[in-house]
Order: C-alpha cells, then structure tokens, then sequence
C-alpha cells in the first residue's frame, strides 16, 4: 500500500512540473524564433501612438528591428528598432528591452511607449523566415499590424558589426 502511495504522489509531483514548465519552454521556444534580425513594414497608429501629433497617423513605415535573446532557453532580451517612412521622410531609432509571457511579446522602449505583439506568428516559406502579427498599446488596444522576414538569424549581433550599412541594406527591402 505504502508503495502504491509513494507511486501515486511521485507521478503527480511529476505532472504538475510538466504542466507548470510547459508554459516557460513554449515561451522560451518563441524567444528563440525571435532572436535575430528582422525587416519590413508596419501599418497604422503605432507611431503617432509612440511620438505624437509631429508623426502623421496610419502611415505605412519601413522597419529594421534587432531581437537578442539573454542565453539560449531565456525568455527575454534586449533589442534594437530603426524605422523609416518613406513617404515623409521621419525617422526614429531606439532600443528596448522585451520578454515572452504566456505567449504575448512584450516590448518596453527606452522612451517609455511599451507594447505588446499578439496574434503572431513566426514561420518559414521558400527558405525564409516571417514573422507577422499586430502591436497593441498595453490595455489592449490595436496600434498596427506588420510583416516582416528575417534578415540575420539568431545571435548572430549583426547590427553591432555593421549598423548602418545593415540598416539601410535592410529598409530598401
């Protein structure tokens, strides 16, 4: 009888550590896809959102944005964003720090504007990565939608090599 006790509370110490932990590695998973460089575009309210009334609104921007992962099964990093509108000529650079929680990337700029991408997904087509989704402010209101491909992959600092050739190279894209 003692055995079958023993037995019994082992497996359910067990499951309720897979069940706990299955959480962390699929959000350690989604900051591993993450990790590297992206380009593309974003299209909406974001950066009237982030800069205010100088930033026109719902205006289509063409992003560069770095994502370093802190270790390889971290669930957060710190990162890097250039943006351009082709249109108006306005541009922007920041960093950030960000962090995977229950599925949602969190984003915390260095200016204060922090978001949150949702309804993401990252996946591949002919050989290359892309990662789309949408950015809301973080009481959950819609800023933008964006697509982007990856143009340096995983821990590669890229960025740190060759900023502004990178840069550049990446937003004619």
């Amino acid at each position: 009888m003692k055995k079958i006790y023993d037995y019994t509370r082992l497996m359910l110490i067990a499951l309720i550590s897979v069940t706990a932990l299955s959480s962390c590695d699929e959000d350690s998973e989604i900051a591993y896809d993450l990790d590297g460089a992206w380009s593309g575009t974003v299209v909406g309210d974001y950066y009237y959102y982030r800069y205010g009334k100088e930033y026109v609104a719902y205006e289509d921007w063409d992003t560069y944005i770095e994502f370093y992962q802190n270790g390889s099964f971290a669930t957060s990093g710190e990162g890097y964003e250039y943006d351009e509108n082709r249109r108006t000529g306005q541009w922007s650079e920041t960093y950030f720090d960000w962090q995977v929680r229950n599925g949602k990337i969190y984003i915390y700029y260095d200016d204060g504007s922090d978001v949150v991408i949702r309804d993401y997904e990252v996946y591949q087509t002919r050989g290359v990565m892309r990662f789309r989704g949408y950015f809301d402010d973080l009481r959950g209101n819609q800023l933008a939608s964006f697509a982007f491909v990856k143009v340096a992959g995983n821990r590669t600092r890229a960025a740190k090599n060759k900023p502004e050739e990178l840069r550049i190279e990446a937003v004619k894209r």
